[in-house]
């Protein structure tokens, strides 16, 4: 398997999408880009809270995905998804579809499933649990992140520095979720910039 890099802005955007709605079931895109048989998640796209099964809404927004992804010469190469049951860290069954869906356009796709326990400041692990499809079922990835968030010994996934974490709970500490849209928001104002989420960007920079 290639080595799997996240980047600081992703890991953010997604872990704060699901700070933003602790009561539902969210859903996202990583955007990613492959060289040298390393895959690095650059960016992370927020799909919905409001819906967990595969629709015609889903296939829009990977559409879209798709093509803003292609603008910016990465690929769509993840789909993160976080219950509304911090309780429930395996992925489900209409988590799986949906996983699979972005499987079908990259056959390298990972799916990962956000622990939301591990978003408490005391916490010293990363929150995301990478499942790999192998024979066609999604296999939990176990150790796929030591206890400081960066891989362990023959790890294959690994935060980029020590830096995401501490990032990613200095802005949930300042509520800096308020700034994350999602498609669903998109739908109710199309002026939300759910693709690229800019001014939370910026925060995720300066952060």
């Amino acid at each position: 398997m290639s080595e799997h890099t996240v980047s600081s802005q992703a890991y953010a955007k997604a872990v704060l999408h699901c700070a933003k709605y602790p009561w539902a079931t969210v859903q996202g895109l990583f955007l990613t880009e492959t060289k040298d048989n390393k895959v690095r998640y650059i960016d992370a796209i927020p799909l919905s809270h409001t819906w967990t099964q595969l629709t015609p809404m889903f296939d829009i927004a990977l559409q879209q995905a798709q093509i803003y992804a292609a603008s910016k010469s990465l690929s769509v190469g993840g789909y993160y998804v976080a219950y509304e049951d911090p309780n429930n860290i395996q992925l489900s069954a209409s988590s799986a579809l949906l996983a699979k869906a972005v499987l079908a356009i990259n056959s390298n796709a990972v799916a990962f499933v956000i622990d939301a326990k591990q978003l408490a400041p005391e916490s010293v692990r990363s929150g995301l649990i990478p499942f790999v499809s192998v024979d066609a079922q999604w296999k939990e990835q176990a150790g796929a992140f030591d206890s400081n968030g960066k891989g362990g010994k023959g790890s294959e996934f690994i935060l980029e520095n020590n830096r995401v974490l501490v990032t990613a709970k200095k802005l949930i500490a300042e509520r800096a979720e308020a700034a994350i849209h999602d498609f669903d928001e998109h739908l109710d104002d199309v002026s939300l910039d759910w693709l690229q989420n800019p001014l939370l960007n910026e925060q995720i920079r300066t952060a």
